[in-house]
C-alpha cells in the first residue's frame, strides 16, 4: 500500500462515517468473487476483511497487530470433517469464537447441535452474519437455530456443559490464552469440550494444556471448487477433547506436529515418520 493510500485510510477509519465507507468497499470487492458455499446457500460469507476494519475503533496500523485477525471465512470441507470425528453432538452447543460472516456457523448447522452461537466484535461482520442466519433459518426450519452476539470473545459465559469450541486462527495469543485457560475451568469442573482449531497457529497453547487430550487432527485438502478462494490448498485442522470426557478404551490421536509455515499466519499438521 502506498504512503498517499496508506495516509488516507487512516483517515478513514478515524471516524464512522469513513470506517462505514471502507467496509462497504471492501463487502462490495468481495462480492466479485464469491465462494461456491455462499452460491449454494444464497449467503454472503466471502472475500477478506482486513483487522483494522473488523476492530472497533481500530486504525490501519493494526495491521501489524495479530490480535484481532483480518476475517476469512473458513473452509467448509475442512470443518466438516473435523465435525464427522465427533460423536453425538445433539445435546452439545457450537460456539465460534471470531465468527466473523457466519460461514462456520452455517456449516455447523448441517449437523446436530442444541444450538449455535458465534461471537464477534464487529458489528459490521455480525449484522451479516444475522442476516445469513435468518436465510438459513427459513430456508432450513428443521436446522439447529444459530444465534450471533456481538462481544469480547472473553466476555462468554458457556451456559453448557456440552460444548463444542470452533476457532479459524482469530486471534493472537495474548487474546487467546485466557479463552483457554476459560475452558480449562470449565473441563476442571466437569463439562465436556471439543476444542477445534483451523489453522492452529497458536494451538500449543492447547497442546500444553492438561485438561486436554487430542481428538482428531489432519491437513485436509480443500475441495476443489475452494481452491481458488483459499491461499492454499489445503488447511491443517486439529480436535481436543476434556481430558475426563475421553472413554477409557479410547486410543490416543496418532502422534503428530504442529509445525507453523509462516509465522503467525499458518500452520501444518505433520504426522510422525512424514
Amino acid at each position: 500500500m502506498n504512503k498517499a493510500r496508506r495516509l488516507a485510510t487512516l483517515i478513514l477509519t478515524r471516524n464512522t462515517y469513513g470506517r462505514k465507507y471502507l467496509f462497504r468497499r471492501a463487502f462490495e470487492l468481495n462480492q466479485r468473487h464469491v465462494h461456491p458455499f455462499d452460491v449454494a446457500y444464497g449467503i454472503h460469507t466471502s472475500g477478506f476483511v482486513p483487522n483494522f476494519l473488523t476492530h472497533p475503533g481500530a486504525n490501519i496500523f493494526k495491521l501489524t497487530s495479530r490480535e484481532n485477525n483480518h476475517y476469512a471465512g473458513c473452509q467448509p470441507s475442512c470443518l466438516r470433517k473435523a465435525l464427522r470425528s465427533l460423536p453425538n453432538t445433539s445435546q452439545f452447543t457450537f460456539y465460534d469464537l471470531g465468527c466473523g460472516m457466519g460461514r462456520a456457523l452455517v456449516t455447523a448447522s448441517e449437523f446436530s447441535f442444541r444450538e449455535i452461537i458465534g461471537v464477534d466484535l464487529s458489528r459490521e461482520l455480525c449484522a451479516i452474519a444475522v442476516n445469513n442466519a435468518q436465510k438459513i433459518a427459513r430456508s432450513f426450519p428443521n436446522r439447529p437455530p444459530i444465534r450471533v452476539e456481538q462481544a469480547d470473545a472473553n466476555a462468554i459465559e458457556p451456559q453448557s456443559d456440552k460444548i463444542v469450541v470452533f476457532m479459524y486462527h482469530s486471534f493472537g495469543r495474548t487474546t487467546l490464552t485466557p479463552i483457554v485457560e476459560k475452558f480449562e475451568q470449565l473441563s476442571m469442573s466437569g463439562s465436556d469440550i471439543f476444542i477445534i482449531f483451523e489453522n492452529p497457529v497458536n494451538g500449543d497453547l492447547v497442546e500444553r494444556s492438561t485438561s486436554f487430550r487430542r481428538w482428531y487432527a489432519e491437513q485436509i485438502p480443500c475441495d476443489p471448487d475452494e481452491i481458488e478462494h483459499h491461499s492454499d490448498a489445503n488447511d491443517g485442522i486439529v480436535v481436543w477433547r476434556s481430558v475426563d470426557a475421553i472413554p477409557a478404551h479410547m486410543s490416543a490421536c496418532r502422534d503428530f506436529e504442529i509445525v507453523i509455515t509462516k509465522p503467525t499466519w499458518r500452520a501444518e499438521i505433520v504426522y510422525a515418520g512424514q
